[in-house]
């Protein structure tokens, strides 16, 4: 019989022999082998580690071009610009977009405003936790730690949407994207998703053709879609 005590840095070993009752009776041999652990000796942090982000890095960007082009195939084929109105969306000069997120919420948008709000909204989906690996993650605590702020923000001001928001208060009047290990500018999804909604419903009622019950489904189904935290790629992903 083999016994074997697994560590980081060690795995020890002992070879018995057994009676006839198959019962330990004798030590043969035994021992143990040390090796230098697979960590960094600076931080204690994985070797892998750097490998997992970048790969981690590559299927966020992935998806998100992935998710964008979803929400492009969607504002062509259900006829709210055409590929060439949508090519050249972003050409001159344009309306600040979260001028346009809270104008959404006053007057009917055109067709190239509100494909812009589509689109910039799945850019700027919000942060969703997930408890299991936020427990262990600092830069998480953080994150979670300015959705707060910003929901008292709301709150305390009564602002409808995350875009009324920053449009209007003074403390992102320089600087909407976080930077560094700032993370002011950090809302949850829930409040991106109630914008999404609260926007389509207000299209709805302004006479926005675009802005039916089923368009602004199939809209929220592509924007709020994400894998589980332990799932990989889809089945027949190249990935």
């Amino acid at each position: 019989a083999i016994g074997l005590d697994c560590g980081i840095t060690s795995v020890g070993y002992a070879v018995l022999e057994l009676d006839s009752n198959e019962e330990p009776c004798r030590i043969i041999r035994l021992g143990s082998r040390i090796f230098t652990a697979a960590e960094n000796p600076k931080d204690g942090s994985s070797l892998a580690k750097p490998r997992r982000e970048a790969r981690s890095a590559r299927r966020r960007l992935r998806r998100h071009r992935f998710r964008l082009e979803l929400i492009k195939d969607l504002i062509t084929q259900k006829g709210l610009l055409s590929r060439e109105e949508l090519d050249s969306l972003f050409e001159g000069r344009l309306t600040d977009i979260y001028q346009l997120r809270t104008e959404a919420l006053d007057r009917a948008l055109t067709n190239e405003e509100l494909a812009r709000v589509m689109i910039h909204l799945a850019q700027r989906r919000g942060f969703k936790s997930n408890r299991k690996a936020d427990t262990a993650d600092k830069e998480a605590g953080k994150l979670l730690a300015a959705v707060t702020e910003n929901d008292n923000l709301m709150k305390e001001k009564g602002y409808r949407t995350v875009g009324e928001m920053y449009y209007k208060d003074p403390v992102y009047s320089e600087v909407k994207r976080n930077k560094g290990e700032k993370y002011l500018n950090t809302v949850s999804r829930a409040h991106v998703e109630a914008e999404a909604r609260l926007i389509f419903e207000k299209q709805e009622q302004f006479g926005q053709a675009f802005a039916t019950q089923e368009n602004s489904e199939e809209y929220l189904g592509i924007l709020l879609f994400q894998r589980s935290f332990d799932e990989g790629p889809g089945g027949n992903s190249p990935y």
